[in-house]
């Protein structure tokens, strides 16, 4: 199997099918990024398309410098921030998951409110913590790799991370 990087380079030579591969591969990723970003799933879907436009109209210029999903996330993030900025409804109000039929009425309310605390304290977060926090823990991305992401250093990484869950503590203590 082809590596991302083999993949962007095919790409680069005019590849569509490897250009497939890339996206069947990283699209779920992206959109939860997006996703976990701006709380708007249709914004979420489009971001992630955005990023894959780019991603393809910049292959030629492609350096392998860091893995192809750092890449990607690093274009993603700046997508996002775009959006982010110009953004002018509310968080959505829809939910991460359907309920597990299994559970009860009362579990199925009570989940659901643990998810919108914990989304309005994301949502509460400077941006750029968010990010790192996002890229960090729900993509499991190492520091270096959010680092690259960011377009800062690792010690940078590192102190949004800690401001970012300083304020997620304080936001949601005694609601969990």
């Amino acid at each position: 199997m082809a590596s991302d990087e083999e993949l962007m380079s095919a790409v680069a030579g005019g590849d569509l099918n490897a250009f497939e591969e890339l996206v069947r591969r990283h699209e779920r990723g992206a959109v939860n990024v997006a996703f976990r970003m701006l709380f708007d799933e249709h914004r979420a879907q489009d971001v992630a398309q955005e990023a894959f436009l780019r991603v393809f109209q910049s292959a030629p210029k492609y350096k392998p410098t860091a893995k192809f999903r750092t890449y990607l996330y690093r274009v993603l993030t700046r997508i996002c921030i775009d959006h982010y900025r110009k953004r002018s409804a509310s968080p959505s109000d829809e939910l991460d998951s359907m309920p597990d039929k299994t559970d009860s009425p009362s579990d199925v309310f009570m989940r659901n409110e643990q998810v919108e605390r914990v989304r309005r304290a994301l949502d509460s977060l400077p941006l750029r913590q968010r990010t790192a926090l996002v890229l960090q823990h729900y993509e499991g991305l190492s520091y270096h790799e959010v680092a690259e992401a960011l377009g800062c250093s690792v010690r940078a990484v590192d102190s949004l991370l800690i401001r970012a869950k300083c304020s997620l503590k304080k936001e949601l203590e005694g609601t969990l």
